[in-house]
């Protein structure tokens, strides 16, 4: 790519608005994405989706079944939450994208129905997640695509916790192994 950039430059180049000499205006988000990962922002988006569907695809019916009290959303819904909000971080943005996608209603969800669903709003985000990166801009999200990336993956981790906790409190733990898999996104 050229001279190394220190991390001050790269702070400073990855300001909203801000870009460095001489550089085209998407430049300051591949050089900041360059210079912590050797992914974009649509690969780390699919390897955040992966880790749901490792979730998914090692919970029992009985687990995806349960629900922590009478006005918890299930396990199962949960999930569909994830596919269902993706959609409306879609409708401002893509609207004849998200309108092809169709919401998951609560009591609805079925593993298979989810792993479609998951798949599906994950590579609708991550196709929008890779123009945002080329243009460095991103309808609706003023401090841009970096930082709406970060908000979508804790919104995510949020639930995948809450999954984990609900099932432990339950005395229907996730496996360990699986757990720990969880957290090797290196293998992911």
């Amino acid at each position: 790519m050229g001279q190394a950039l220190s991390p001050a430059t790269l702070r400073a180049a990855s300001r909203p608005g801000q870009r460095l000499q001489g550089q085209p205006r998407p430049c300051y988000l591949f050089l900041v994405a360059e210079a912590l990962t050797p992914y974009g922002l649509a690969e780390t988006w699919h390897l955040n989706n992966r880790v749901n569907l490792r979730l998914l695809a090692h919970l029992t019916g009985q687990q995806l079944a349960y629900t922590a009290h009478s006005r918890a959303r299930s396990i199962a819904d949960q999930f569909a939450h994830l596919h269902n909000v993706r959609i409306l971080w879609l409708e401002p943005r893509l609207p004849a994208v998200a309108e092809r996608l169709h919401k998951i209603e609560k009591g609805a969800a079925t593993r298979a129905g989810l792993e479609r669903a998951l798949a599906e709003s994950a590579d609708t985000i991550a196709e929008m997640l890779a123009e945002a990166e080329w243009t460095g801009r991103l309808k609706s999200a003023k401090r841009g695509p970096l930082a709406f990336l970060g908000y979508a993956l804790a919104h995510e981790a949020h639930h995948r916790g809450q999954i984990i906790v609900h099932l432990k409190q339950a005395k229907m733990p996730i496996d360990t192994m699986v757990g720990f898999s969880l957290w090797e996104w290196e293998k992911i």
